[in-house]
């Protein structure tokens, strides 16, 4: 057996080594840098060199490809090659039932079961989460004004409480900061129940903010039940969410409505249901997601490797959230 050429070795570096060790050079400085806002320009230089090494190398193959074969024969293996990746990505959609077989985990919201960077794979299947009936009325009110008690008193007012005092200062955010657990909203069928919850910081620091712990319908408390499943949908137009892409959050509700299924879904790292989102500034809410909108529940993942995805799409930021960790009381 002959042995490798070493120089050859040294002169050109497999690729894929060259792109997993700056891959892991960008988190190491991503993580020594998080707290130094001043220099948080070289984690997103190194990812952009990671965009730029895999389109050189690519280039290379290319070029080396139609030297030693010619360019009529690279392309015809250009075009073979991706014959073959469609087949065998309908081959895996089929498998898995479902239209979008993978996908990559964009933000932080999910931590710290899922983390940015994550490469997902994603099956058409049964979701596993809280099952409850609605009537189409008690669904459409799920979306309509809320109703916050406090302190004797009662306010109405369009999208929900958390989402109104992230924009707004007022008595009754006065007071839901300083004991959410007193405070209580009303939306529709559900009745949402606060907390003042812990929020741990990338530099060691932490404070009470408040957040959803437990959602009253039909009489019966559930709390965020880990155990449900996480899906990976595509938010309908519209909504707050539809600008971001496909959605990856675990189910709190899945919703029967005569026959029709509908679900509601909250990150593991965010205070409040996606469905209580509210943009003041467009009028812009997020809706109950129709079954029809979702590609599939979350089966398995892998550390790391969507972040290639999310480099090559231009997401070569983390988002703030990726520096704090929320918790609160669930299953």
């Amino acid at each position: 057996m002959d042995l490798p050429d070493v120089k050859a070795l040294i002169s050109k570096p497999p690729a894929l080594a060259v792109l997993l060790g700056t891959l892991i050079l960008f988190l190491i400085a991503n993580w020594l840098l998080r707290n130094s806002p001043s220099l948080s320009f070289v984690p997103t230089l190194i990812a952009l060199l990671v965009v730029v090494e895999l389109f050189a190398y690519v280039g290379l193959e290319v070029k080396e490809g139609a030297q030693a074969h010619g360019w009529k024969h690279e392309v015809l293996d250009t075009l073979i090659a991706l014959v073959v990746a469609v087949a065998a990505w309908y081959a895996i959609s089929f498998l898995l039932n479902t239209s979008s077989p993978i996908s990559a985990v964009v933000s932080c919201s999910m931590l710290p079961n899922l983390q940015r960077g994550d490469f997902v794979i994603v099956q058409g299947a049964p979701v596993s989460a809280y099952s409850i009936n609605m009537t189409p009325a008690e669904l459409a009110s799920l979306s309509g004004p809320a109703t916050i008690f406090y302190d004797g008193t009662n306010v109405i007012m369009q999208g929900s409480l958390y989402s109104y005092c992230v924009n707004y200062n007022a008595s009754v955010c006065d007071a839901f900061e300083q004991d959410p657990a007193a405070v209580v909203e009303q939306k529709g069928a559900f009745t949402y129940h606060y907390a003042a919850c812990p929020i741990s910081l990338s530099n060691g620091t932490s404070f009470l903010e408040p957040c959803l712990t437990t959602v009253t319908f039909d009489g019966q408390d559930y709390l965020t039940n880990f155990s449900n499943d996480i899906i990976v949908y595509q938010p309908p137009a519209g909504d707050v969410y539809a600008s971001v892409g496909a959605i990856v959050h675990r189910v709190m509700f899945k919703i029967n409505v005569d026959g029709e299924e509908y679900y509601l879904t909250r990150g593991d790292n965010n205070p409040i249901l996606d469905l209580q989102v509210y943009d003041y500034s467009s009028g812009q809410s997020n809706h109950p997601i129709p079954q029809d909108d979702v590609q599939g529940k979350v089966i398995a993942r892998v550390p790391l490797v969507g972040y290639f995805k999310l480099f090559l799409v231009g997401s070569l930021q983390e988002d703030p959230q990726c520096k704090s960790q929320l918790t609160f009381d669930h299953v």
